[in-house]
């Protein structure tokens, strides 16, 4: 059953999207609301699953590494089985996100790696320990990623906010202490400055002074909420194109971008050209979308496919390939 959320708290998970580090003051002054009252609403969402947590946004490919990802169909598969192989990626620090899904693909993964031939070695680590259990497996790497805010959340019909653009050729050199503060805030995007002094032994100036750089130089990109669609009654989807018209691409990601519910879009190399992510309310409202994109780019889309994500299972976004 969905947990209705009226629109102060639809406006603080917003807040929280946008920025998780803000303090319940700053969160109450944009609301209206007192932070004692902020507070209250936010522990309460906490409590009832809503805010799963929060998480630092780390864009690796500035720490030099590349995005692999594999969409997987399964074969002769028990549930006990499936849970085996969740489990596996779940647990192997090199994965930074595990996904279940329903469509084209039955399950997700993903990896950050130094280069391409790492990259292909973790294609063949995968078919070496579970080849009798995969009927398909797509391998592409992201080319572009972009991620957007969730403006469906304050029912804005267009996003004010620009896309962060997630995969970049601008490489960024980090020393460990950089390293500890990403490892540490990576699925604690909250956890206050003197807590992470004191978990990777520095002082507080020191945290600040560093996350600072780090979000300067865009290594750090954003802080999240982490939100359980399920407990607020949306749905997520996601759809991939091919594309017989390629110069029109750039028009396509620029309506992307502006879409209240589309929630991030990507460019890759393998089966498909174009990708989107969405979070609706309702299989009906999925079809109106993808209706309307369908007819706004009649003469660009060649083909398309879409599946439903109905389980995250692991989302870290700093990792280090070199596990």
């Amino acid at each position: 059953m969905a947990y209705e959320l009226d629109v102060k708290d639809r406006k603080i998970l917003y807040e929280l999207d946008l920025d998780s580090r803000q303090s319940y003051k700053e969160i109450g002054k944009k609301v209206g609301l007192s932070k004692e009252v902020v507070n209250y609403r936010i522990s309460k969402m906490e409590e009832s699953g809503i805010i799963k947590g929060y998480y630092t946004l780390i864009n690796m490919s500035r720490l030099g590494n590349v995005c692999n990802r594999f969409f997987v169909k399964f074969r002769n598969l028990t549930p006990e089985k499936e849970n085996e192989i969740i489990s596996f990626f779940v647990n192997d620090p090199k994965y930074w996100w595990v996904d279940s899904c329903d469509g084209f693909a039955d399950f997700a993964t993903g990896t950050w790696e130094k280069d391409i031939i790492d990259c292909y070695k973790r294609r063949e680590e995968f078919f070496n320990k579970y080849k009798p259990y995969l009927q398909k497996v797509e391998h592409s790497i992201y080319a572009g990623f972009y991620i957007y805010k969730r403006a469906y959340l304050v029912n804005k019909t267009i996003k004010d906010t620009k896309p962060i653009s997630y995969i970049s050729n601008v490489k960024i050199e980090i020393d460990d202490i950089d390293e500890k503060i990403l490892q540490t805030i990576s699925t604690n995007a909250r956890m206050p400055t003197i807590e992470i002094a004191k978990a990777i032994k520095t002082t507080p100036a020191i945290v600040k002074y560093r996350l600072k750089k780090l979000q300067d130089n865009k290594v750090i990109e954003a802080y999240r909420v982490m939100i359980d669609l399920s407990k607020i009654g949306y749905y997520w989807y996601k759809i991939e194109f091919t594309l017989k018209d390629y110069s029109h691409k750039k028009e396509m990601l620029d309506f992307f971008s502006m879409h209240p519910n589309i929630v991030y879009a990507y460019e890759t190399t393998g089966e498909s050209d174009i990708e989107i992510e969405l979070e609706v309310e309702s299989y009906e409202k999925f079809r109106q979308i993808f209706a309307e994109i369908k007819s706004k780019f009649k003469d660009i889309i060649e083909g398309s496919r879409h599946l439903i994500w109905y389980k995250e299972h692991k989302i870290m976004f700093a990792v280090n390939p070199s596990h």
